[in-house]
């Protein structure tokens, strides 16, 4: 869900100047770090960060970022020092269910002031193409930063508008932690190499576009609907482009559908896009981790889609809906995406992957019943992050971090042979 890791976004954004330091210091502060993580002891984890963080990150944000987190990468079983780049120190960090590094300092008042997770892994590295250049937007005084990846001709184009799924995900399909598929990239490539152009963005609160918000809880659906807009406006008026499709993935599927109702564009695509309202996707999410979590989840969203704010949210379920991303989940429930696929009058290509384990065929297939008239492409081995992958969680999983892998043979080829249709 995209609110509850808008705060560990921003956490993992500061990295500014700490005072010099030898790193034995910074060890014995990970040390704390580790057991107050794995003891679940948040107060703890707040007081060793310094003023500057606890100012972005209060203690409410903390405990869900915290809470987050742990449900992700499991206990931090073992940490080791490595390097030094500057005033970071950086340690290799192993996590139950993921290795990543660690970057870390202290103030001069012995407080945590760097504090970020990078894949221990490296990112692949892509080639400068010709033809790729920054974009951006501004709405609301919020920096909306994106590329612009051009096929090499002087003739008009379609443009695609890309826009990302829920969480941290960034322009290219990766996040700080537990995503480095580069899923983004690769198809704006495929579609670069067949004459069409893309552009894909980060969304408000991510990446590079994080100028000028000023706090997670000012952030609604609606904002990422008007951004997309926003951009298919700026498309709309550039004498290089023939005509505008745009194509969302996962949250983004619906963000798409309705920014594409108010805007006169050529085409719409779904990839991995729900069928159904947010909180009934979340309670089946909770479902499969307990029949009674799904079912306390239930209240909570009922209540929620109601207007209601919910004041005692139970520890095991407060990551998803403790105060501060209730607002979000409000603006979100208003949106049922099988009535909303209705109201476009364009030609609409709805993709699913049938081994994924976050948007599941039935979804896809309550899009297709809605919309009986849009083409509908499915592939059998197809993940969540558009790569061929097991069905079993662990082997699916190993995917998110796999920058080496491809595309789903014939994913890109299905999206390409609809723009040119």
């Amino acid at each position: 869900m995209r609110r509850f890791t808008f705060a560990f976004t921003l956490c993992l954004l500061l990295a500014t100047v700490a005072s010099a330091q030898d790193h034995t210091e910074v060890d014995a502060m990970v040390s704390r770090f580790q057991r107050y993580y794995n003891g679940k002891q948040n107060d703890s984890i707040y007081n060793m960060l310094s003023k500057r963080i606890q100012q972005l990150m209060p203690l409410d944000k903390v405990a869900t970022t915290m809470g987050q987190l742990y449900m992700q990468m499991g206990e931090l079983e073992s940490y080791t020092y490595f390097k030094k780049e500057g005033k970071v120190d950086y340690y290799k960090v192993v996590f139950a269910n993921v290795n990543l590094q660690m970057l870390a300092s202290i103030d001069s008042e012995k407080k945590m002031d760097v504090f970020r997770f990078i894949p221990d892994k490296k990112e692949k590295k892509y080639i400068p193409e010709a033809g790729a250049s920054d974009i951006s937007v501004t709405r609301d005084g919020v920096v909306l930063s994106g590329t612009l990846t051009m096929p090499v001709t002087t003739a008009k184009v379609p443009v695609v508008l890309l826009i990302a799924g829920s969480g941290p995900t960034d322009r290219d399909g990766n996040n700080s932690t537990t995503l480095t598929g580069n899923s983004y990239r690769m198809l704006a490539d495929s579609l670069r190499d067949n004459g069409i152009a893309c552009v894909r963005y980060d969304k408000r609160g991510i990446g590079e576009s994080i100028k000028g918000v000023k706090s997670q809880e000012e952030i609604g659906f609606e904002d990422y609907i008007n951004d997309a807009i926003t951009f298919i406006d700026l498309l709309k008026k550039d004498s290089r482009f023939s005509g505008v499709i745009v194509a969302g993935h996962s949250e983004g599927s619906l963000v798409g559908m309705v920014a594409a109702q108010k805007t006169g564009i050529m085409k719409y695509i779904s990839i991995a896009g729900a069928g159904e309202p947010i909180d009934q996707i979340i309670k089946w999410q909770l479902s499969k981790v307990s029949e009674d979590m799904g079912r306390r989840a239930g209240i909570i969203m009922d209540s929620l889609k109601k207007g209601y704010d919910v004041q005692y949210i139970d520890n095991d379920l407060n990551v998803y809906f403790n105060s501060s991303i209730q607002p979000y989940l409000r603006s979100w429930i208003k949106f049922d995406p099988a009535k909303e696929i209705k109201k476009l009058k364009i030609p609409i290509l709805i993709l699913q992957g049938e081994n994924d384990l976050q948007v599941s065929m039935v979804q896809a297939n309550l899009l297709r019943q809605a919309m009986p008239a849009a083409k509908f492409v499915t592939f059998r081995d197809m993940n969540h992050i558009l790569k061929d992958a097991p069905y079993d969680k662990e082997g699916n999983r190993a995917t998110y971090t796999n920058a080496e892998l491809s595309l789903t043979p014939g994913f890109a080829t299905a999206v390409i042979s609809f723009i040119k249709k």
